[in-house]
């Protein structure tokens, strides 16, 4: 019987996919793993019990588990240097051939150097209403796509040179044109820091398409499998149309794609998993009710340092409201993970039952007006706040769907998990 299982962040990201992922390859022998949703600014972490540490941007957060194929969804974008770099520690952490375990969807997009200056020029003009961007131009790539169509730079236009060339100028011609808005708000040294006046179109063609020399698979098929889990990015708190606009990301990070994906591969078998920490994190600017600094001091995390576009990772007590929030768009859920319970041990842990006067409520339809109306509502909220222990968090999680597995610790050896709730599918045809 064919399975699938699909796993969907519910916070702001940071949630434990990586290692979740790791576990759940290792306990169900998955051999393979679909990247569905999000791009290369993704950062799961995975560390061995013998020290070895890795933060998986583009391949499956599996890969050091077994050695399993790793397929880029079409709604994935790619940053094709990242990715071969990604490529050599994985080599060096002792994986064999990473490159031959990776195949590519050819409508994946292509995120460029144009794309990354035009997203930090945009971030830094924007001052104190900046959106919380990780300046690796991935909204740019998507927002470009969007308004010039095939125009965009696509996995698969990295097998033809000449059409590689020719998009990559035109996108370097119109980069040009959109900064000459920002030259008046940011200074001229700056701009140049960032190198978004002399970027070259066949320098930067090379360095794109080496992928393919480098033998990269492109294809559009999901390779075969009996086992692959869906590892999503991101959390459906930053989703484009779920999340509080406009500190929100430029994809569909809740399930949609994932079931798009199974329903061609044909599984039989489905359990669709929410992940979280025991408390709440946020990456960059927007609304977060129940951040501490106290508990950012105590818990500070090295899989993920300060970086210049988002800061420090922030940390807050668990928030159910938002918890609660997230599962419901994330669609039926057959069970959540919850990572991190050995630090809710020390003595002091808080929970967030509910908001004083506020309780956030989806859309019955993708609606911004909605959603930005939600981000003041949550600007506002009051948390109540209770103690909390490991059983006590269990215990309110099941109340939102069964808690599958229990995080102690970093890495898969630290993980009790129940038998995953799997919903059967009739075969197709």
């Amino acid at each position: 019987m064919r399975r699938a299982i699909i796993t969907v962040g519910l916070g702001f990201g940071d949630e434990g996919k990586g290692a979740t992922v790791d576990y759940l390859t290792r306990r169900y022998g998955a051999d393979l793993v679909v990247r569905y949703c999000g791009g290369s600014q993704a950062g799961h972490n995975v560390q061995l019990p013998d020290g070895r540490r890795h933060t998986f941007s583009q391949f499956g957060a599996g890969t050091l588990a077994a050695p399993v194929r790793t397929y880029l969804g079409p709604n994935v974008i790619i940053d094709p240097p990242a990715l071969l770099r990604e490529a050599r520690h994985l080599s060096e952490l002792g994986v064999h051939d990473p490159i031959g375990l990776l195949t590519v969807h050819p409508r994946c997009l292509v995120t460029t150097l144009w794309h990354k200056a035009l997203n930090r020029v945009r971030e830094l003009s924007r001052g104190a209403e900046r959106h919380g961007s990780c300046g690796q131009g991935i909204g740019e790539a998507r927002s470009y796509w969007l308004r010039h169509g095939e125009d965009a730079l696509f996995a698969g236009d990295l097998r033809a040179p000449d059409i590689l060339r020719a998009k990559l100028e035109l996108q370097r011609q119109r980069a040009l044109l959109e900064l000459q808005e920002f030259t008046d708000r940011l200074d001229e040294e700056l701009l140049r820091e960032l190198d978004v006046w002399d970027l070259d179109t066949e320098a930067a063609a090379g360095d794109l398409s080496e992928v393919v020399r480098e033998g990269v698979a492109i294809g559009p098929t999901v390779p075969e499998h009996e086992t692959a889990l869906f590892e999503g990015a991101q959390g459906v708190l930053l989703d484009e149309y779920r999340g509080f606009h406009p500190h929100t990301t430029w994809s569909t990070v809740t399930a949609h794609h994932a079931w798009e994906l199974v329903q061609q591969t044909g599984a039989e078998a489905v359990s669709v998993l929410g992940i979280t920490r025991a408390y709440t994190t946020r990456h960059g600017d927007g609304p977060f009710p129940t951040f501490s600094p106290e508990l950012t001091a105590r818990l500070a995390d090295p899989g993920n340092p300060w970086n210049a576009w988002q800061g420090n990772i922030r940390c807050g007590w668990l928030d159910l409201p938002l918890l609660r929030y997230a599962a419901a768009v994330a669609g039926p859920l057959d069970g959540i993970v919850v990572n991190h319970l050995d630090q809710v041990a020390d003595a002091g842990f808080l929970v967030c039952d509910a908001y004083r006067g506020v309780t956030p409520v989806p859309s019955a339809v993708p609606n911004l007006a909605w959603q930005g109306r939600l981000t003041q509502q949550v600007r506002q909220g009051e948390p109540v706040l209770s103690r909390a222990t490991p059983d006590s968090i269990v215990r309110a999680l099941n109340e939102i769907a069964p808690v599958v597995v229990r995080g102690f610790g970093p890495t898969h050896e630290g993980r009790r998990s129940d038998e995953l709730p799997f919903r059967t599918r009739r075969r197709r045809g």
